[in-house]
């Protein structure tokens, strides 16, 4: 049976869910006004039977289309709606407030984090040479006429056929987050991939240490860089950037990011080539050039494999709240994704390299229980401090560095 690609729209006057069949692309309407009953049985066998996908249903289609077959009239739900979009609160805490419980029966995959990037649904659809890019072309508080009713249904549906697209191009990571949710009994199909590391991680730590495990509630605001131990450079520069950087205090914001030194934002020279240190990692500053390779030289391309993982093990770094059981967990992932490559089973690596380098991302979610921004900087900055010292050492050989980037160089 096939997939059902769904999308709701909400005015003061009028209710619409529309659903697009992806394998016969037939197309049901369910609407609400004066001139519509809504078939809350159809739409509830719609919701109970079939495996729904949407663009960004969980924040907003599903709880609409609850409340809807709960009997909500147009104008409950068109308040509903303002709320969600306008409130800046996540659907989740609006939700819970309102004790809005979707059915746990209700099958649904949400796009919008698997997606790669965070961008609205028109601009993927431009990305994906959808042939009808459409606005919403009638402002949304306004009360419908008939004729105008027809024109959002007209255009609900390029907006199905857009999300049908979108998700035709990002199939395989859907089925190889199926794959996860069956291997570690958790529904990842709608999570990012940071999202889906936490959660295996967390399933993993909890089916280790019997604990469960939360954001932290104290987290760190400010900080300092520790030294590694694995830095030495050569050059006066750099070894008094790594100087300034050990003694540099560095601080979140109210999001819990951490704030970039205003002194880390000039350039360093190595080579007489400028490069930008970060918060996230190295990027050389070339705007525009052409290398070609000649009779006596390569180019060539050096990066990393796993990268910042490597250094979290290296380093042993792990939030406070978790402790060892973090590493225990992580190290035995990038063990079965070694073993994973050597013997080529394409869905293990490619699940386990989610897991490993997802979750990197996670220490600088406030939100997260992995969050220590303390690690998070540990990590970039180790490891760019480490590209800088292998920088250094190629043009000391006389090897030219055409470029670098967060994990790897090119060079000439």
């Amino acid at each position: 049976m096939s997939n059902v690609i769904i999308d709701t729209e909400v005015y003061k006057n009028y209710f619409l869910l529309s659903a697009l069949e992806s394998e016969t692309g037939r197309v049901l309407h369910f609407e609400m006004s004066d001139k519509h009953t809504l078939d809350q049985n159809k739409l509830s066998a719609l919701m109970r039977s079939r495996t729904t996908i949407s663009f960004n249903g969980n924040g907003f289609d599903l709880p609409i289309i609850y409340c809807a077959l709960m009997g909500w009239d147009n104008a409950k739900l068109k308040a509903l709606s303002d709320k969600i979009i306008k409130s800046n609160m996540p659907a989740w805490r609006i939700m819970r407030d309102m004790q809005i419980n979707i059915p746990k029966q209700w099958d649904h995959i949400d796009l919008i984090e698997v997606a790669p990037g965070r961008s609205s649904l028109k601009i993927y659809g431009g990305r994906l040479h959808q042939k009808k890019l459409e606005d919403l072309p009638i402002d949304p508080d306004t009360v419908l006429s008939y004729e105008e009713m027809d024109k959002i249904k007209s255009y609900c549906i390029n907006d199905l056929e857009t999300t049908l697209a979108l998700y035709r191009s990002v199939e395989k990571a859907v089925d190889l987050r199926v794959s996860m949710s069956e291997q570690y009994g958790i529904d990842l199909r709608s999570k990012s991939d940071a999202q889906v590391a936490e959660e295996v991680i967390r399933h993993e730590l909890t089916r280790i240490t019997g604990k469960r495990y939360n954001k932290p509630d104290n987290p760190p605001t400010s900080f300092t860089y520790q030294d590694p131990h694995i830095i030495s450079f050569e050059s006066d520069s750099l070894k008094n950037i790594f100087s300034k950087l050990l003694n540099t205090t560095f601080n979140t914001g109210g999001n819990g990011q951490v704030q970039m030194p205003d002194w880390l934002k000039d350039p360093v020279i190595v080579g007489g080539k400028p490069y930008q240190m970060g918060i996230g990692g190295l990027h050389s500053q070339e705007v525009a050039q052409y290398v070609k390779a000649g009779s006596e030289h390569d180019l060539l391309e050096l990066d990393v494999a796993a990268y910042y993982p490597s250094i979290i093990l290296q380093q042993n770094l792990a939030p406070q709240t978790i402790g060892k059981p973090f590493l225990d967990v992580y190290r035995t992932l990038v063990e079965r994704r070694i073993v994973a490559k050597r013997e080529k089973d394409k869905v293990a690596d490619a699940m386990l390299k989610i897991a490993i380098n997802g979750s990197f991302g996670k220490l600088g979610s406030i939100y997260s229980a992995f969050y220590a921004p303390d690690l998070l900087i540990q990590t970039t900055v180790t490891g760019q401090l480490a590209l800088l010292m292998l920088i250094e050492r190629l043009v000391g050989a006389g090897i030219e560095v055409v470029s670098a980037n967060t994990d790897g160089v090119v060079v000439y």
